[in-house]
């Protein structure tokens, strides 16, 4: 049986770093708040950046590689279809 965690419960975990690997691992579990679940994600990996954490520590506790972390905590600004076309260069 899988525990499914409230969303409320998810934003009120302190660290940034923890709250995005809950967060992360529930987005590949079928949770029922997916994009908000993305969002937090996103938020929380900024906040941990923001915070001074050292972003191979992060990439190691998501398990992910450093390169990915640019494009997750794009996801606390950009839904799935607010992306736009970069502009020409």
């Amino acid at each position: 049986m899988c525990v499914v965690l409230l969303f409320d419960e998810i934003i009120a975990i302190s660290d940034p770093v923890e709250r995005a690997a809950v967060a992360h691992d529930l987005l590949w579990n079928d949770h029922p708040q997916r994009v908000r679940l993305r969002t937090v994600h996103g938020l929380a990996i900024q906040e941990a950046i923001g915070r001074g954490l050292a972003v191979e520590e992060i990439a190691d506790r998501l398990r992910v590689r450093v390169p990915d972390l640019t494009w997750m905590s794009e996801q606390a600004t950009f839904g799935p279809r607010e992306r736009t076309a970069p502009g020409p260069g």
